[in-house]
């Protein structure tokens, strides 16, 4: 077992691939056993804390040293990002009302259950896909100076495709759906990215990512699925779309991936320009 380690911890890039491997696979087909939010969120902790033993054996304990005193910070660059969930949750609601449907009897539980799977998901995807799949490539390579942009397109790319796991393809419709969801989330997960190069705090960006997916899925804790619920979240699945519905959320994707570049823009424009590249390269 020791060599098995020390190997992992002189190959990062082998371990990287190990690790986010290992982590789709579970998601993929362990997460489509779960029945439920509670079940899934306690899949996707245990799946978190195998990322960070991962990430420990890619960069030791720097990332997890130099979490204090950003995190403050780092939220309040990203609140930005909590526009568009904040236009699904009113979309959402609005719809709800106005199908009338019922208010869950069992609300305050769901809600509860929600909060703790939607932080699971946050940290979960961020470990891996801001931590691992950046600190990975990062030491294998640290010498190449264009590292970062290799490491932005790779995130984007491989952050983007595992949205659309269990999906199915099986016409335009969901051809554009599943090309504008790799956009919103490969693009949205470049936001966290910038601001983990500026903080290195996985916390904060965790935290940010989970709070997303809470306001964007908070309607169904209080009310019962409908029509208006599925269509105001950018998670709803590519399965057996309607025409009306799948219109309704390829817009809704098309807005999600302007408000994301627009976010991802200003964050590097305003909060990136200070960044020392070569010396962050170096010192990492």
């Amino acid at each position: 077992m020791k060599k098995v380690i020390d190997f992992l911890k002189a190959q990062p890039l082998v371990t990287t691939i190990i690790a986010v491997s290992f982590i789709a696979v579970s998601v993929r087909f362990l997460g489509a056993k779960m029945d439920n939010n509670l079940d899934g969120a306690l899949l996707r902790i245990g799946l978190a804390f195998a990322a960070m033993a991962f990430l420990y054996l890619i960069s030791g304990s720097r990332t997890f040293d130099k979490c204090c005193g950003t995190t403050g910070y780092a939220f309040r660059i990203l609140l930005p990002t909590l526009i568009f969930p904040l236009l699904g949750l009113v979309m959402g609601v609005i719809g709800c009302i106005q199908d009338k449907n019922p208010l869950r009897s069992d609300w305050p539980l769901q809600l509860l259950i929600l909060a703790f799977y939607s932080l699971s998901i946050g940290l979960l995807e961020e470990v891996t896909a801001r931590g691992i799949l950046n600190d990975g490539p990062l030491y294998q390579f640290r010498s190449n100076k264009k590292i970062f942009v290799i490491i932005a397109v790779v995130n984007v790319i491989v952050f983007g495709g595992i949205h659309l796991l269990g999906s199915s393809i099986t016409s335009p419709m969901e051809l554009g759906l599943a090309v504008l969801k790799v956009l919103s989330s490969g693009i949205g997960g470049l936001c966290y990215l910038f601001i983990y190069w500026k903080t290195r705090n996985i916390w904060a960006v965790a935290l940010s990512h989970g709070l997303y997916d809470f306001l964007l899925s908070v309607q169904e804790a209080f009310f019962a699925k409908s029509e208006a619920v599925k269509a105001s979240t950018n998670y709803v699945s590519l399965d057996g779309q309607e025409a009306g519905l799948g219109v309704a959320v390829l817009v809704l994707y098309a807005v999600d991936v302007i408000i994301s570049l627009i976010i991802a823009i200003w964050i590097w424009k305003k909060h990136m320009k200070d960044v020392d590249f070569d010396e962050l390269r170096e010192t990492w």
